[in-house]
């Protein structure tokens, strides 16, 4: 319906010039006797047809330009979204190694602390992707859903690092609790990524930049066994 309503004027465009050609062919209702009326009905109807087609190109230019402008500012919008969740990932990256180090340690039969400080450690907010509110609707439908299940799973994986902060028992079943959350949140960033900046690099050390969907998905697996490495 939406595309006959914006197609309306060049319909009538055509009807009027096929009308218009009738007239002059046909000479209808007896005006054939009259070769001045027939030539001025068709100019009337040349005149209609061709001011349609004027106000069909003007909207269509018009339609066009909103287009270019409501991508350039998705664009935009995705461009600070990404800058934001860079941030996010590096500072998941950040706790998983802290949390991973625990968990190998402790398999290996070396002392972990059973309490820890995990503030510095608990997920970056995102108030830039936070304050968009209706704004995040020009985004396609599955980054809106990827972002959605990203900030439940960031406030999860909060909540537990608190409940560490607070003095709950930091030892090796807590510790893998929130590695595979932090793997899950990872995950899940990544696929944000896909939707918002599927081509964002990152530069990790002195390593050549990588895609951080890549840095992700491999930093969002398990820490290794060192038993199992070495009967391996």
């Amino acid at each position: 319906m939406v595309k006959v309503i914006n197609h309306v004027d060049l319909l009538l465009f055509a009807a009027l010039v096929g009308f218009g050609w009738y007239v002059l062919a046909c000479s209808p209702w007896g005006i054939g006797h009259d070769q001045a009326a027939a030539a001025g009905l068709a100019g009337a109807l040349f005149g209609g047809a061709a001011l349609l087609l004027g106000n069909w190109i003007n909207r269509a230019n018009d339609r066009l330009k909103a287009a270019r402008e409501q991508a350039g500012q998705v664009e935009k919008l995705k461009a600070m979204i990404a800058a934001e969740l860079v941030d996010v990932a590096c500072g998941l990256m950040s706790a998983k190694q802290l949390v991973d180090s625990a968990i190998i340690s402790a398999r290996a039969g070396g002392q972990v602390s059973e309490t820890m400080d995990m503030s510095p450690y608990r997920p970056r907010q995102m108030p830039f992707t936070d304050s968009l509110g209706m704004k995040l609707l020009a985004l396609e439908k599955g980054g809106i859903d990827a972002i959605a299940t990203l900030r439940s799973n960031l406030a999860v994986t909060r909540q537990d690092m608190d409940e560490v902060t607070s003095g709950a028992r930091f030892g090796l079943l807590k510790a893998t609790s929130l590695s595979n959350g932090l793997g899950h949140d990872m995950t899940v960033l990544a696929e944000v990524f896909t939707y918002i900046a599927p081509t964002r690099k990152l530069l990790i050390a002195d390593a050549e930049p990588e895609l951080v969907t890549e840095i992700l998905k491999r930093a969002a697996k398990a820490p290794a066994d060192p038993l199992q490495s070495q009967n391996g």
